[in-house]
């Protein structure tokens, strides 16, 4: 609660400021010995941050983890009504359109609340593997979106290693050679 309150407090009055809410969080609450009260943070973190003025979207997994309903559920008690909404592939690979259908069912279950995908790192789909996974490919630059879906957005820095796997460094960290080899297999 400290560290939203100072995020959010660094963000009062600077202008528009849009955050993506704890990417995992959500999608592993059912991992959680204490699924409630995580999702209860993540509400109060929705809260701090709306008071604030901040625009919020609370990572809602990928289409290969939850199923829409339970997301659908699980963004409910973390606080998504009180968000501009969600945001979906955030470190992902899934492709657009899988991702796409997703992020509208997950959003019809709520509603019709609004929603962002991440494509930084979508350009060749996904092969199932999460970690590092050779053979993926820059995906579309950042757009607009339509209806309900209001950016396509690079979230995750797409040369920022998932792991120590598949030859990556430490989890976060900067890998120069996975950012050349996405950019080289996006053929741009």
């Amino acid at each position: 609660r400290d560290w939203v309150g100072a995020v959010a407090d660094g963000a009062r009055g600077i202008g528009t400021t849009v955050a993506v809410l704890e990417p995992d969080a959500v999608a592993d609450a059912g991992q959680c010995a204490d699924a409630d009260s995580r999702l209860a943070l993540l509400h109060d973190a929705v809260d701090t941050l709306a008071d604030a003025h901040v625009t919020t979207y609370v990572d809602g997994g990928h289409s290969d983890w939850v199923d829409p309903q339970e997301m659908a559920s699980r963004l409910e008690r973390a606080g998504v009504g009180d968000a501009r909404g969600f945001a979906t592939n955030v470190s992902f690979y899934a492709d657009d359109a899988r991702e796409r259908a997703y992020a509208e069912a997950v959003s019809q279950a709520l509603g019709g609340s609004h929603y962002v995908i991440d494509t930084g790192r979508n350009g060749n789909g996904s092969d199932g593997e999460w970690c590092n996974p050779p053979g993926r490919a820059l995906g579309r630059t950042p757009a607009a979106g339509d209806g309900s879906l209001d950016a396509f957005l690079w979230i995750k820095p797409p040369g920022e290693s998932d792991g120590s796997c598949n030859g990556g460094p430490p989890a976060g960290q900067w890998w120069a050679e996975r950012a050349l080899d996405l950019a080289r297999a996006a053929g741009w």
